[in-house]
């Protein structure tokens, strides 16, 4: 009995010491990483102006951070950026080759050039190095929508959500999908989602309009 109530209060010692140290190390990371993942839903949410002014913020004081630059890289390419873009994702591969989002980001760049088969090889790498990567299988259906591939465009789409529910503009484009194969009903489903999901994004106003013709 001495020897169990003898060890017992090291043991709490010990776990509260520990505990001690890790909030103390979280709390040091914590102020830039909670900008970041704010800026990151606004990005997701299609409010990219404020996205990146809370990237730009995040680089002017030096943090280095693999998701900050391919946020801020997926920001550039949404405002016509791509070469700026390609700055970071390139900076992603030097930091982890084995990034799925590295190669996410360079489709994107051969997106905006509208150059399509380099664009599905960069993103065939991407779910190659994490096959569950939903951001990878969003873009490949991102471009196989652009190419009226709408059967495998859907697939890749309904594989992000089944990784990612909350994907706002995996939703988005499904709707877009989903209406070109005359499925109303689905077109619906997803077009709700988009609106409950990103209440304030630019395309907010085209799928209100979308839904208000279907009733």
């Amino acid at each position: 009995m001495k020897k169990s109530s003898f060890r017992t209060p090291i043991i709490l010692t010990l776990i509260l010491a520990g505990l001690m140290i890790f909030s103390q190390t979280n709390f040091s990371q914590s102020p830039q990483q909670a900008r970041l993942q704010t800026g990151i839903v606004f990005f997701e949410g299609g409010k990219t102006a404020e996205a990146k002014a809370i990237f730009d913020q995040l680089v002017a004081e030096g943090y280095v951070n693999n998701d900050l630059y391919y946020y801020l890289g997926s920001v550039l390419i949404k405002q016509n950026k791509p070469e700026e873009a390609l700055n970071y994702f390139n900076k992603i591969l030097q930091n982890a080759p084995n990034s799925p989002y590295g190669y996410i980001g360079k489709a994107q760049y051969y997106i905006k050039k509208a150059n399509y088969p380099s664009a599905e090889t960069q993103l065939n790498t991407a779910i190659q190095k994490d096959p569950n990567c939903a951001e990878a299988y969003y873009h490949r259906g991102l471009i196989r929508g652009y190419q009226k591939k709408l059967d495998l465009a859907i697939a890749d789409l309904e594989k992000c959500l089944q990784l990612k529910g909350n994907h706002a503009y995996a939703h988005y484009q499904l709707g877009l999908a989903y209406n070109q194969k005359g499925r109303k009903d689905l077109m619906i489903v997803h077009f709700r989602k988009f609106l409950y999901l990103a209440p304030e994004a630019p395309e907010a106003p085209q799928v209100k309009s979308l839904l208000s013709r279907v009733g």
